[in-house]
């Protein structure tokens, strides 16, 4: 490989350390205002390595990784936009935001390499790994557990001046249904319902294809009823825009629990308090909720997770400066056993400080 002209600006955008210590190192040439890219193959291992320390220092060993997210003012975006920003901050690696459809778009894109980090529900990881509900048929295999994040609380929403005070009241309003983009949302909204004893059809439904749209649709006064997570920056635009709004209870008993967990195993009733970031809670709001993941691709290397995590771990206070809801992240619960494999850069952390909880 030629020598680096000494008037080039020059980026290791990523270095791949796969089995066997062999080395891949992508280099960005600007020389000239002419771009042009070279690979660096194993056989030039130790000339590359030293060539890149010398030109770049340690900044060179850096990593890419994209976060996998839905779309601006979804609570995913919100949480990982705080990951990429403490992330990127605390570790040697660099974080992005990439923002698709939906959760469901992302898994496929993490399990084949092509983003490395994803964020969703305890049944969305659970039902794409094992190629069920959404998922028939598609197992996503290479998906590896890095965080417990924290409860996830969801739950519909009325306008203020809507005489609605829990979720009993909706019966026959008008309703996001269908979330054709966003089958999981459909999946949420059918288990709040049930613990009402109420079903789809006991609405008005509004076709929908995801949990902004439902949002929008709201705010535009075409449906009565919205739906979205407690805490999420879109949840105050919504606000804003109507002039108030106020998230509904859900029951406790052990019926009606029973009636919702038989939609989603894993939810459980949470009792969500008054707090300036949580906009629509008005007093003390029984809402559904269920643990949230963060987790990666088996290709992302060990270390990088191993990092990730003990910023996530040592950073709560500056990941809730960055989104407020990272305040119920509790180090202690982040392996909480989900039935699923933890990547090994997590659980290496997890037992190295005592942290390990299975």
């Amino acid at each position: 490989m030629a020598a680096l002209p000494l008037n080039a600006q020059n980026l290791v955008q990523k270095i791949k350390i796969g089995p066997f210590t062999k080395v891949e190192i992508v280099v960005n040439l600007q020389a000239n205002n002419t771009f042009r890219e070279e690979k660096m193959k194993p056989r030039f291992f130790y000339v590359a390595a030293l060539m890149t320390s010398m030109a770049f220092g340690s900044s060179a060993m850096a990593a890419s990784y994209a976060i996998g997210t839905s779309g601006q003012g979804s609570a995913t975006y919100g949480i990982g936009a705080a990951l990429a920003k403490v992330g990127s901050e605390k570790t040697g690696d660099q974080f992005t935001v990439q923002p698709f459809g939906g959760t469901g778009k992302v898994v496929p894109l993490v399990n084949s390499g092509k983003a490395d980090f994803g964020l969703a529900n305890i049944l969305e990881v659970t039902s794409a790994v094992k190629g069920k509900g959404a998922f028939d048929g598609r197992p996503n295999e290479n998906l590896r557990i890095v965080a417990v994040i924290y409860p996830f609380e969801v739950g519909f929403f009325v306008k203020k001046d809507n005489p609605a005070k829990s979720v009993n009241d909706i019966r026959g309003m008008r309703v996001s249904s269908d979330y054709t983009s966003q089958k999981i949302i459909g999946v949420l909204t059918k288990a709040v319902m049930a613990n009402a004893g109420i079903s789809m059809d006991e609405m008005s439904p509004v076709p929908t294809a995801g949990i902004i749209s439902n949002a929008d649709d709201f705010a535009a006064g075409r449906t009565d009823v919205g739906f979205f997570a407690v805490g999420a920056g879109k949840v105050n635009a919504v606000n804003a825009a109507v002039g108030g709004i106020r998230f509904l209870s859900i029951n406790d008993d052990a019926e009606s629990v029973a009636r919702m967990q038989k939609v989603i195993p894993q939810t459980y009733v949470q009792k969500a308090q008054p707090a300036s970031h949580k906009t629509g809670v008005e007093g003390p709001t029984n809402l559904m909720a269920y643990d949230y993941i963060l987790y990666a691709g088996a290709h992302v290397s060990d270390q990088s997770v191993y990092d990730l995590v003990e910023a996530m771990a040592k950073n709560r206070e500056e990941l809730a400066k960055n989104y407020a809801s990272f305040g119920g992240l509790e180090p202690s619960k982040m392996s909480k056993n989900v039935n699923m494999p933890f990547h090994p850069g997590a659980e290496k952390y997890y037992k190295a400080s005592g942290l390990w909880a299975q």
